[in-house]
């Protein structure tokens, strides 16, 4: 049925179908109704209320217009001493309390009967217009504040975390870049698919759409000038492709081919009891990649053993805000009892400081590099404590490893282990019932590369996150498509730190998990093994085509690979070399559109 109103519409359709070349980021095809997200610190829609709402509504906004004045307030007493920044506070200041704004703001949400937040935007929009219409450059410029205090109430809106939204049937989020947290949010929800402007093959959006099996693409320019909240879409991963306004027998032709959707003929299950061996014998292990401890059971069904990341920071949605550290320990002994022997390794939050602390912190330069992952738990030890003493009472009789993301170093490790000898002190005079944990390092920075062998002496195990290992050693920004070009998996200096933290690993007769994309790619698996690497963990969505491919390979072969590009010089030369190299062994073990694949 919905798919003959979809075609009844697009029989009724004006507007002229429109293909638009984009990146595809989550494979699959999905037909819907876009939906413009706007934001940046919380991202939001137009949302229509009931009439018994308003009032509520118009509390919304009151109580942040007050929450974005004491912020402006306090703000103005710490740089009381700044002529120029004083300057700056008071004009937004001003705007805040011009009354004429929260009038035409109330307006909006009374008669058109929506959420505060579109207000917000919709007022501000047109006071943005008209500054940028004047003449005088100087004053021209101040629409800058005007936008700065938009998105401060913005945000204090989003302090109201017992709001549900929802989205309607068939939604396509479309942003020009959407965060993780927003996808979580939404999650429940059900979208169909992902359109972005701006986002990267790893950033953690494109990772978690991935998980979820959302077709997704990205690097469609000028987005929001192109297409409007209600638009009909068809989003292909397949073929990177954006189809607006599609015919009716555009849509015909994507509903009849549903199988197109799945890579390889026959998914094989019921593995869980299987040992996975490459031909001449060597063991490798899959592990999955969860945020969302509830998909365990069909992981496992495909041949998973056990958990090797749960992103706790995902609690963080889950719980609108900071989770309790009963809320933290029933959260991982749930994962924990699914993973059962197999165990899981639970990786701290790994947070930027606008994230921990809210909307009253101030945002950082360059987040990449400031304050976050182990850095910002060490920084807020009594709630990095909580989440140390919920993670050893949630071990008792679980197995659970702690994994601690970020590491530059041996000190922070030094301080770890001092705060759980701690936290098991504090839960054992108290008689509390708690277990042991193993300590595991993220290996994903230069310096911890450089100090493998040290971090590997003082942990029990190692998990190698290649997302953000490229990101730091090649100094580019993996969610930033302008240097797209300069993020390189094959740089030499990739593999080489690979195989420098493997060989630190094999040699001291510990475990290495490499955990990021690169573990989930059959491009990539043959190159990891041949590099050393015996441990996988990957997105569920991976795990049958890494499988098919491992059951069909020598170990032999992939080592003969590693050593055949170890001379190479340049990405280019080693993909090229990969690439001839596939084609001689394993075409028959590949998808048929492997080679033309651009997300490499």
């Amino acid at each position: 049925m919905k798919d003959q109103n979809k075609l009844e519409e697009a029989k009724l359709n004006g507007n002229r179908e429109v293909r638009v070349r984009a990146l595809g980021v989550s494979r699959g095809v999905a037909i819907g109704r876009l939906v413009l997200l706007y934001g940046s610190s919380r991202q939001f829609f137009k949302i229509e209320i009931d009439d018994s709402k308003v009032d509520a509504e118009l509390r919304r906004f009151r109580t942040a217009l007050t929450t974005a004045r004491r912020q402006l307030d306090r703000i103005a007493d710490a740089s009381s001493h700044a002529r120029s920044a004083g300057g700056i506070i008071s004009t937004q200041q001003a705007m805040l309390e011009d009354p004429e704004f929260a009038t035409e703001v109330e307006k909006f949400i009374r008669t058109d009967q929506i959420n505060a937040e579109w207000a917000v935007k919709s007022v501000t929009d047109r006071y943005v217009a008209q500054y940028k219409a004047l003449p005088d450059e100087y004053i021209r410029e101040r629409y800058a504040d005007i936008e700065d205090v938009a998105e401060r109430i913005l945000t204090s809106l989003g302090g109201d975390r017992r709001r549900r939204v929802r989205l309607g049937p068939d939604s396509i989020l479309v942003g020009r870049e959407l965060r993780p947290s927003t996808l979580v949010e939404l999650t429940g929800e059900s979208p169909k698919a992902l359109i972005t402007e701006h986002g990267g093959w790893t950033s953690h959006t494109f990772i978690l759409a991935r998980e979820l099996a959302l077709p997704a693409v990205t690097g469609f320019k000028n987005l929001f000038n192109r297409v409007k909240t209600g638009d009909t879409a068809v989003v292909d991963g397949y073929n990177n492709e954006v189809i607006l306004h599609p015919t009716a027998e555009t849509i015909l032709q994507y509903t009849r081919a549903p199988g197109k959707q799945v890579d390889i003929p026959a998914v094989r299950r019921n593995n869980s009891a299987k040992r996975l061996t490459t031909t001449d014998g060597t063991e490798i292990l899959i592990r999955v990649n969860m945020d969302f401890p509830s998909g365990y059971p069909d992981a496992y069904e495909l041949g998973a053993r056990g958990i090797g990341l749960y992103r706790s920071e995902f609690l963080f949605n889950q719980f609108k805000g900071f989770p309790s550290e009963t809320e933290q320990e029933t959260a991982y002994r749930e994962v924990a009892l699914l993973a059962g022997i197999d165990g899981v390794k639970i990786r701290t939050f790994d947070l930027g400081v606008e994230q921990w602390g809210g909307q009253n912190v101030s945002e950082e330069k360059n987040p990449a590099l400031g304050l976050r992952a182990i850095r910002l738990s060490l920084a807020h030890a009594k709630q990095f404590r909580s989440q140390i003493r919920a993670l050893l009472r949630a071990s008792h009789k679980r197995s659970i490893d702690v994994v601690i993301p970020m590491v530059s170093g041996i000190s922070e490790i030094y301080d770890v282990k001092q705060i759980i000898e701690r936290e098991s002190a504090v839960l054992e005079s108290r008689q509390i019932s708690h277990g042991e944990v193993r300590l595991g390092a993220m290996i994903e920075v230069p310096s911890a590369v450089l100090m493998a062998k040290e971090i590997v002496q003082q942990t029990d195990f190692i998990c190698l996150g290649t997302n953000d290992l490229i990101q730091y050693l090649l100094a580019v920004d993996r969610d930033n498509e302008n240097v797209a070009n300069w993020y390189r998996t094959l740089h030499p200096s990739v593999l080489r730190a690979i195989k420098m933290v493997s060989k630190a690993s094999t040699d001291l007769g510990k475990s290495l998990i490499v955990c990021g994309e690169m573990a989930g790619s059959p491009f990539y698996v043959p190159l990891l093994l041949g590099l050393g690497v015996r441990e996988l963990s990957m997105n569920i969505n991976s795990i049958a085509h890494v499988r098919r491919l491992v059951e069909g390979i020598k170990l032999k072969d992939t080592t003969e690979l590693a050593a055949e590009v170890n001379d190479c010089q340049t990405a280019d030369e080693i993909e090229d070399r990969m690439k001839q190299y596939f084609r001689d062994k394993w075409t028959s073990l590949l998808p048929p559109d492997f080679f033309a694949d651009r997300r490499r």
